[in-house]
């Protein structure tokens, strides 16, 4: 079965809640909630996950968003489950030409929605001037120091840069397949067409962008605050239910996995096949299980 990607992005999301490493997220609640005034970056925004993760943490500080990303589907169903979200909470919203704007009471929200691609983004603001950038799940798609280098300048100094689920190299499927090699070959596939893969003529971060994002921070003039580990854990429960949408985002993730052996040419069309059609079957029945190695990082700009 197909998953749209819109589809897979909404069904991840408590995935990735119950995923995010804890002690970073408290270090980044903290800091907002003595903030009497937000403006925050939110780069590779899809269907809105760090917004709306966003709006859950402040409750009383004013907040001005910029959200950018390349897909105007994406930005559609962001801007829409935004509007529906806040209005839900009682606040009075309204649309404007660049994205939403709500109130309540003195407490005042404002979202802008930028399609580009983030090569080419700029933002309306004077440099210097975002209390917090944000990304989630899109780091490893970018090259790592240019991305790092334009974050720093776009932070007021202590400002701070929130980066969750950064991928980082590790893959596992359960039970271990009837041809462990042939497996281990597959997983191993999905990790080397990451680390090859080439955007704006750099390197982009990669199977490691993890643990390589958290050095270049320290090298592009950031203080790392607080980081660890948000793997996910799509396991079953007494083999007889998945957790939330678990079952939909690992259907995605085997086809996935599917897509990048057959784009390589390196395994037989049979085997692969049967190798999908198997761990489908397990699915089906409750015994797949998939952990995935992935960090949090949130730094300081000095």
């Amino acid at each position: 079965m197909d998953i749209h990607f819109h589809d897979y992005l909404e069904a991840k999301f408590a995935l990735d809640e119950r995923s995010l490493n804890p002690d970073v997220k408290t270090e980044f609640a903290r800091w907002v909630s003595g903030q009497p005034r937000v403006t925050c970056l939110d780069l590779g925004t899809g269907t809105g996950a760090s917004v709306r993760r966003l709006l859950n943490l402040v409750t009383e500080a004013d907040l001005h968003i910029t959200a950018v990303d390349r897909d105007p589907t994406l930005l559609g169903i962001a801007q829409e489950r935004m509007a529906d979200l806040l209005r839900h909470r009682g606040f009075d919203v309204s649309a404007e030409p660049t994205g939403i704007r709500a109130r309540q009471s003195s407490h005042e929200i404002s979202i802008d929605f930028v399609c580009s691609d983030l090569q080419h983004f700029a933002p309306n603001q004077a440099p210097a001037s975002f209390d917090a950038v944000i990304t989630h799940a899109v780091m490893d798609l970018l090259p790592l120091r240019t991305m790092a280098e334009r974050i720093a300048r776009w932070l007021r100094p202590k400002g701070l840069f929130y980066s969750t689920i950064n991928y980082d190299g590790e893959t596992a499927l359960f039970p271990v397949y009837r041809d462990e090699d042939f497996e281990s070959r597959i997983l191993a596939l999905y990790d080397t067409s990451m680390e090859e893969r080439r955007v704006w003529d750099e390197n982009s971060g990669g199977a490691r962008s993890g643990r390589r994002l958290h050095r270049i921070l320290g090298e592009t003039g950031f203080e790392p605050i607080a980081y660890g580990s948000s793997d996910w854990n799509i396991t079953p429960l007494r083999r007889t239910y998945y957790r939330d949408r678990d079952a939909v985002c690992l259907t995605a993730l085997l086809n996935m996995i599917r897509d990048e052996a057959i784009q390589s040419g390196q395994f037989p069309k049979e085997a692969l096949d049967q190798w999908h059609r198997e761990r489908s079957e397990r699915l089906e029945t409750r015994e797949l299980g998939l952990i995935i190695h992935q960090i949090d990082v949130l730094a300081e700009k000095v």
